[in-house]
């Protein structure tokens, strides 16, 4: 008969040698993944863009939620004129992934490539709909839709957000940088105002409230709200350097 101390023990074991066993699977599973997507890349950076779309879709059959991956082999596809299965890559990895922003901007350009802008200015949208409080989308879509004078399809997004969240801080300042990229000063103004009113923790509102101020040749009243800032946070060196700039161009910097 054997002892229980002795059962607990072969028990022990068993389950640590088990343990071992998938844990040496998972290493050895994982390195090999690790080497055929550095086999892509550099397949990649030797432009033989045919063997690394294989090596790619390798690691993807084996990590179907990688979103570099995704966009590795969407560019892939793109350098091989693939352009449809590009697309195809890019709606999945938004689909799956919504708040990966560089899936949305490259699927809009390679839509806007394809003179289907308004195919492109939904799927902008949608990410401004699911990033709402990233504030660098703003200029990233004016810099993309100011090349086809459509500017203006980058703002009602962002007065929706603002109308439907009156007392969010970010949504004004998001509206703000999207007057200011299609030059809309004055109302770019009052809503970096209003983002400022609500106590809004980016210190962002003040920079740029203060450089549309200096804009509209108004440098003392940009003067007074970097300084705020400065009192808010006093290792703003941005507002620090935009101080000494300002001074410096007014010949009063010593």
């Amino acid at each position: 008969m054997v002892d229980p101390t002795q059962q607990i023990n072969l028990l022990a074991s068993a389950v640590v040698v088990i343990s071992l066993t998938i844990l040496a699977f998972l290493i050895g599973k994982t390195m090999a993944t690790s080497n055929i997507f550095q086999q892509g890349v550099t397949r990649y950076n030797q432009k033989d863009y045919q063997g690394a779309e294989i090596a790619f879709r390798q690691v993807i059959e084996r990590q179907p939620s990688n979103d570099m991956v995704h966009l590795l082999l969407a560019n892939t596809l793109l350098a091989q004129g693939k352009l449809d299965d590009a697309i195809s890559i890019f709606q999945e990895l938004i689909n799956t992934s919504p708040r990966n922003v560089d899936g949305y901007f490259k699927l809009a350009e390679v839509l806007i490539e394809q003179e289907k802008l308004a195919e492109a200015i939904p799927v902008l949208h949608q990410l401004i709909y699911n990033n709402p409080k990233n504030t660098e989308i703003p200029f990233k879509i004016g810099a993309i839709l100011s090349q086809h004078g459509s500017l203006e399809e980058a703002i009602a997004p962002y007065q929706h957000l603002t109308t439907e969240n009156p007392d969010s801080a970010i949504a004004h300042l998001n509206l703000a940088n999207s007057l200011m990229v299609q030059g809309n000063l004055e109302q770019a103004i009052l809503e970096y105002q209003a983002a400022i009113r609500l106590n809004i923790k980016k210190p962002e509102a003040y920079w740029y409230l203060g450089d549309v101020l200096i804009q509209q040749d108004k440098p003392e009243e940009a003067l007074v709200i970097w300084r705020q800032a400065i009192r808010r946070n006093p290792n703003d060196t941005v507002s620090q350097s935009r101080i000494r700039q300002t001074l410096k161009e007014q010949n009063k910097l010593g």
